[in-house]
């Protein structure tokens, strides 16, 4: 029998509402529970959605990528060696800087402004 296919994204509407439940300062576990008994019990993947949320709303409040990184090694330092911990900080952490920087329009700069650019 053909395994089915695990689903590898959410929703912008299931985002949203990690994201709010986080806000409001819902456990990180508990909602990661909850997650997985919606997703057949995909705790892998309820553990990156709630992990890539947090990782999303501490940037946002402005929290150093550094703290970010140390704070996803700790929620799972008892779950995965350090090593594996380190590894996943730094994917999520990755993973959310990258949505970050192609959500930001980069300026183009107009002909006026290159043709006056300090070289």
């Amino acid at each position: 029998m053909l395994k089915a296919m695990r689903k590898t994204a959410a929703s912008r509407d299931e985002y949203s509402r990690i994201l709010a439940a986080l806000r409001t300062g819902i456990d990180s576990a508990k909602l990661t529970r909850e997650l997985a008994a919606q997703h057949s019990g995909d705790a892998a993947f309820a553990r990156r959605l709630v992990d890539t949320a947090s990782a999303r709303l501490w940037l946002d409040d402005g929290a150093p990528a550094a703290d970010v990184l140390t704070m996803l090694e700790v929620r799972h330092r008892f779950e995965l060696s350090p090593g594996r911990a380190r590894a996943y900080a730094v994917e999520i952490l990755w993973t959310v800087q990258l949505s970050i920087d192609t959500c930001i329009p980069h300026a183009i700069p107009t002909t006026k402004e290159a043709r006056h650019a300090a070289a």
